[in-house]
């Protein structure tokens, strides 16, 4: 129950801060991790990056505040992190769908966006098969960008023959997935690549695992009911907070055993890098 007790506690955080700045070191402060970590674990449970809620918020209570108080829209523009009316417009208005001016009007309709609480569910009668893996250093090489969107990257090594050249030096397809964090814009760091022991490649990213303990879990099923994302939330949200481990901050993989579009289904081991709580 810590987890999720500290977790609530961000959230009060962020809601008694919607005014200020978030701190980012204060949330590692309550979290007792990197805020890395705590960015990666946020968006694999709820969907959304936190920024992306600190934003929803922010404008659901600023609708509220124009529909019940006389202050200026500029006034509650600056309130909530606003630097100018067209900015605060802009985005009240992709979020409700109307402009700040006219909320003060009667049946206009708004989008209202709750305070995140987080409970531990467990699904006593749904197991989890894991294993543990103490590996040596190794190597990855492959292409790594930050994109918008979590698949960013592949659709790039796909497109510019990437993929094709790896699975050439390899013999196997590009199957490894490294995540190393999410922005405060929901952007991606991400890279795929292969596993390599030889000499380094130029046109190649790289990165080195220094040596580590593995959890291991299989997402195996249609990719149309969410399988991967479904196993990813319930490690984060049944398996870690009552387990042992912890997250350890270096980049989580997906290998990609099997994705076939067509017939609609996966098989993709998730590694994750771990320390004892």
């Amino acid at each position: 129950m810590d987890w999720v007790n500290r977790m609530n506690k961000v959230i009060d955080y962020v809601e008694n801060n919607l005014n200020d700045e978030i701190d980012s070191n204060e949330i590692s402060r309550i979290m007792a991790c990197p805020f890395t970590v705590f960015q990666r674990s946020f968006i694999q449970i709820t969907g959304i990056p936190l920024s992306e809620y600190i934003r929803r918020r922010k404008l659901t209570c600023a609708a509220y505040e124009l529909q019940n108080t006389d202050d200026k829209v500029i006034d509650i523009a600056l309130k909530y992190g606003y630097k100018s009316s067209d900015a605060f417009s802009a985005a009240f208005k992709h979020l409700h769908g109307a402009a700040p001016s006219v909320i003060r009007k009667n049946n206009v309709k708004l989008t209202f966006y709750c305070r995140l609480y987080f409970a531990l569910t467990i699904k006593g009668v749904d197991k989890m098969d894991y294993k543990i893996v103490n590996k040596a250093p190794f190597k990855v090489i492959g292409i790594r960008r930050t994109t918008p969107y979590g698949g960013g990257t592949w659709a790039i090594v796909k497109r510019d023959g990437s993929a094709e050249t790896m699975k050439e030096l390899s013999g196997h397809i590009c199957d490894l997935g490294l995540c190393f964090g999410f922005g405060e814009d929901g952007s991606n760091d991400y890279m795929c690549g292969i596993e390599w022991e030889k000499e380094d490649i130029p046109e190649f990213d790289k990165y080195i695992y220094p040596a580590a303990t593995w959890l291991t879990f299989e997402a195996s099923g249609k990719i149309s009911e969410q399988v991967l994302n479904h196993v990813w939330q319930r490690i984060n949200q049944e398996f870690l907070p009552q387990s042992k481990y912890r997250k350890s901050g270096l980049p989580t993989i997906e290998k990609y055993v099997l994705w076939d579009d067509a017939a609609d289904i996966c098989k993709v081991e998730i590694w994750i890098p771990v320390a004892i709580k």
